[in-house]
């Protein structure tokens, strides 16, 4: 909850029982509330959980002017106990369905800057992979949504970098919810997600007279370049040029400037998996060549990649089919470090594919996928690991995260307490998990090895 969650709902409160309180004074307390809910709606924006706190108002504001009251006192002791009663939902519903802050943590050295950028490839088209698992169209140009995070020195407040957009990803996240898995959630329940808080900034300087490595995120199965920013904002904050990749059709849902683009379900609606990663390859190949080759008329935050980036020094981030294209990618490009999060590698096996691993590479995986599904007939991915290890000794680390599930690598836990009891997550609090993520994440690109001691949750596979 922020500021104005709590004083509107202590004077939500105090509203109830005005004419015991106050008396006389009510007309201060309705202007009041009205101030700050005028306020809130401009700052924050229109959170639904809000919606029974307007009702309460009002009917309080209709009973105050027409100095409506029970004759009984039974009907005067329920009026107060519904309105006790809704307010207490009201409360649970802000806090169970709170706007994500997704700032940048203590281990910091910049303040961040952001952009988001569209490419369109005129000589590429949207390829047979993406468009039978997409409403993608058949002969389309292959275009891609950007978000980039880049190191500044300026100072940075909390920003609302996607309020303004016609695309709800809160929408869109519970639209594919239903359409996989068969629910009926109602859209409404993530609206409020367009208000939430990053610890970054668009418009800012780069932070001067310096070059810094990139950093390139590639997303999961319908996942989205926004899932992972609350890992992606810290790693810029330390010093990388981070470039997060909508792939277009895979990803949940991609707002581009023609419309929506949204996955249509789960890698079953897949007919060639590893030619999926093939492409999402070919995405990462050619955002780097447009960056690396931009002129001195490209936008701004072309010139600022161009001019600031070691383009000698790319790393990758990669979680489940993210981890494959990252592995493909560093298999035919050279790359610093490469961090694999619940890496999907078993589409290699399927398809006769050898799995090269020639940067140095550390994978990070859920307790979940660790254990290995042990009901399961088919080989696992933590099985896929060990046989990296056997050939691999020197370029191989393995860790896992203890009471994590595969989303647990995503902002997920950010969303809502709730998602701890759902499929989605483990045990493990958003809290813990992000921390560790970040310390993974930065240690691994320092070129140094990551410490169990540093946290209960991380292990080391022995």
């Amino acid at each position: 909850m922020d500021y104005f969650d709590f004083v509107i709902l202590i004077y939500s409160f105090l509203l109830f029982f005005s004419k015991k309180i106050f008396k006389n004074r009510e007309k201060i307390l309705f202007g009041l509330i009205a101030v700050i809910l005028l306020t809130q709606v401009i700052i924050v924006g229109l959170k639904w959980q809000y919606f029974i706190i307007y009702l309460l108002i009002f009917i309080r504001i209709f009973i105050r002017i027409f100095d409506f009251s029970f004759s009984k006192k039974y009907l005067n002791f329920l009026s107060y106990l519904i309105f006790i009663s809704l307010g207490i939902l009201s409360v649970v519903l802000i806090y169970i369905f709170p706007v994500p802050n997704f700032e940048i943590g203590e281990e910091k050295v910049y303040s961040v800057g952001y952009e988001e950028h569209h490419l369109k490839f005129e000589n590429r088209k949207n390829p047979t992979e993406f468009v039978e698992i997409s409403n993608l169209s058949n002969n389309t140009q292959r275009e891609l949504l950007l978000d980039i995070y880049y190191p500044s020195k300026e100072g940075v407040q909390f920003n609302q970098l996607v309020r303004n957009k016609e695309g709800n990803w809160g929408k869109y996240i519970i639209d594919y919810l239903n359409r996989t898995w068969n629910l009926k959630l109602p859209t409404y329940i993530f609206s409020h997600l367009k208000l939430s808080k990053f610890e970054a900034q668009k418009n800012l300087q780069v932070a001067p007279d310096q070059k810094f490595p990139i950093l390139i995120y590639s997303h999961g199965w319908a996942g989205e370049k926004i899932f992972a920013s609350d890992q992606l904002i810290h790693l810029a904050a330390n010093g990388y040029i981070v470039i997060s990749i909508d792939h277009t059709g895979l990803a949940m849902f991609t707002d581009l400037p023609s419309g929506i683009i949204f996955n249509t379900g789960s890698s079953e609606n897949s007919s060639d998996i590893f030619g999926v990663m093939l492409e999402m390859v070919k995405d990462i190949e050619d955002t780097v060549t447009y960056f690396k080759n931009s002129n001195n008329d490209s936008t701004t935050i072309q010139r600022i990649v161009r001019d600031n980036s070691e383009f000698d020094s790319i790393s990758l981030l990669g979680h489940s089919t993210g981890g494959g294209a990252a592995v493909l990618y560093c298999a035919a490009n050279f790359c610093e470090n490469l961090i694999l999060q619940d890496p999907f590698l078993i589409p290699f096996l399927n398809a006769g594919e050898n799995i090269l691993i020639n940067s140095r590479t550390h994978f990070i995986y859920s307790e979940d996928w660790f254990n290995g599904y042990e009901d399961s007939e088919n080989i696992t991915e933590i099985e896929v690991f060990k046989s990296l290890i056997e050939k691999n000794n020197e370029n191989v680390y393995g860790f896992y995260l203890r009471d994590a599930k595969h989303y647990d690598f995503v902002a997920f836990g950010a969303i809502s307490p709730l998602t701890k009891y759902t499929f989605l997550k483990g045990k493990i609090n958003y809290g813990d998990s992000i921390e560790v993520n970040n310390y993974f994440n930065r240690t691994v690109l320092k070129g140094e090895s990551p410490k169990e001691s540093f946290s209960s949750y991380l292990v080391k596979i022995k």
